[in-house]
């Protein structure tokens, strides 16, 4: 089931920042009855949009390492998401039409788990670790567009046995929600876009890439301000 607050056009910058949309988030969480027991952000962007969220429902917060796999020939672009554990989707038309063999996805992935093993070192000290078995979780993004990261961040979570499984973000197109709806028990979203060209930047006035030494002070900071435990 996906919980929607607004049905958007196009493009709409509601946001100012990503604290904002994550206390806004939280709110509408909140109204729909959401009740999640631990938070779980896709950094780094995600980390700021769900310190609001862990913190409306007094859950610790963590983090899952994925990063998509860039084309070769255009690398802002991606053709699938892979996990630090080894989670991996493909946008399997994609990959087809770009004419990526086996080997080559192979090769591109292992570059990609060489980069998140150096990440997964800057986030290890300050990670609360928090038990996802038999609890609720909630996955939670500054906005999805293919929704592949999400999917591979998704089915890196329900490999932990969660009792339910949600995703929330502030935007996304409608049609990602959908591709996303049969994997998960929930999905919160604040705007959802009609068919067009989407950007999770447009959704937000001030918007800049956060690096992970900023998403790890963020996390920093949370887990001390709440003496989080696991």
């Amino acid at each position: 089931m996906h919980h929607v607050a607004e049905m958007v056009a196009g493009p709409r910058p509601d946001f100012d920042d990503r604290a904002e949309a994550g206390r806004a988030l939280a709110e509408f969480m909140d109204r729909e009855g959401a009740s999640p027991e631990v938070v779980i952000a896709v950094p780094s962007g995600g980390v700021a949009v769900a310190v609001p969220v862990a913190e409306r429902f007094g859950a610790p917060l963590d983090v899952v390492l994925v990063r998509k796999l860039p084309l070769p020939v255009s690398p802002e672009a991606g053709f699938g998401a892979v996990t630090l554990e080894g989670e991996l989707v493909l946008n399997e038309p994609l990959v087809e039409r770009a004419g990526l063999t086996p080997e080559r996805i192979e090769a591109i992935m292992e570059e990609v788990l060489e980069d998140l093993r150096r990440r997964g070192h800057a986030f290890e000290e300050v990670r609360p670790w928090a038990s996802l078995t038999g609890r609720r979780v909630v996955l939670v993004d500054d906005g999805l567009a293919s929704g592949v990261t999400m999917r591979a961040a998704v089915g890196e979570v329900r490999r932990t046995g969660p009792a339910a499984l949600a995703v929330a973000a502030p935007a996304a197109p409608e049609r990602t929600l959908r591709r996303i709806e049969p994997e998960v028990d929930e999905i919160y979203c604040l705007r959802a876009q009609g068919p067009g060209p989407f950007a999770v930047a447009s959704f937000y006035r001030r918007w800049r890439d956060l690096t992970d030494r900023e998403a790890v002070q963020i996390l920093r900071e949370s887990t001390r301000a709440d003496g989080q435990e696991s």
